[in-house]
């Protein structure tokens, strides 16, 4: 079966890695972690993953423009294996990100998914702070990456005023969470979650049963997750074949295509 992951990371990281980050609860830990595009390509190999949607370190640790830069550099020769991810800034404080200017780089760079962190950026995600970006990451289809490691409000916040965008949840956490994920699966059809830290028994099997494989993305949320963790929980779910396309990578590869940059 065909892996296409949708969330992954390499690039230098700290000693101990945040392991467990959700609800005031940290644990950090010494992980493998790749280095390299090319250390991320061999783990790939390693557990038969074909194509991932990939992000750099540095892009949180240091600095979002920097770590762009760092994360076009350092797929170039990998590329057809791995999409490159961007972060993005509030343009009113940072011009280079404003719609006229970015998007066009995003295209020259072969950037369709984004991300944002406004806790480690200092500010917030909304309509007065982003408007018009915000819009035109609706209009144009662009997959936004938010974390819900503060908290699920920022998310429902941006979706109540931006209920077109199109939202993947990544880093979900480990704990229990369909109260929290399931009332935005039921009301933004472009609300979507990758797997790495999804852990909830038969999870997979009830949210495909409530609201369709689509709404799923396979991910292995590497390094904070061993690579293959995910892929052994796509593999046991109680689902059709069909379904298990769709999450295996279907959806992301639909959710790419639909870009219009």
């Amino acid at each position: 079966m065909k892996l296409f992951d949708s969330n992954a990371c390499f690039g230098m990281d700290m000693v101990n890695h945040e392991c467990v980050n959700h609800e005031n609860f940290i644990v950090m830990e010494k992980v493998d972690i790749a280095k390299t595009a090319g250390e991320l390509v061999a783990e790939m190999d390693r557990v038969g993953i074909e194509k991932a949607v990939v992000w750099h370190r540095a892009q949180y640790d240091h600095d979002a423009t920097v770590g762009n830069k760092k994360l076009i550099d350092g797929i170039r020769g990998y590329e057809e294996r791995l999409s490159p991810s961007w972060v993005i800034l509030p343009d009113i404080t940072d011009s280079e990100y404003s719609p006229n200017i970015f998007f066009d780089e995003m295209k020259k760079n072969r950037v369709k998914t984004l991300r944002a962190y406004p806790e480690q950026d200092r500010y917030i995600l909304c309509d007065v702070t982003m408007g018009e970006q915000l819009g035109m990451l609706s209009e144009l289809k662009i997959p936004l990456y938010l974390s819900p490691m503060f908290g699920f409000e920022m998310i429902y916040n941006v979706l109540r005023e931006f209920p077109n965008l199109t939202v993947i949840m990544s880093n979900i956490g480990w704990w229990p969470s369909a109260r929290l994920v399931w009332p935005l699966l039921r009301r933004y059809p472009n609300f979507y979650f990758e797997t790495g830290d999804f852990s909830q028994l038969r999870g997979i099997e009830e949210v495909s049963n409530k609201f369709g494989s689509e709404r799923i993305l396979y991910g292995s949320n590497f390094p904070t997750n061993a690579m293959a963790g995910s892929i052994y929980t796509l593999m046991q779910a109680k689902i059709s074949d069909e379904d298990r396309e769709n999450i295996a990578h279907r959806n992301i590869e639909r959710l790419l295509s639909e870009v219009k940059l």
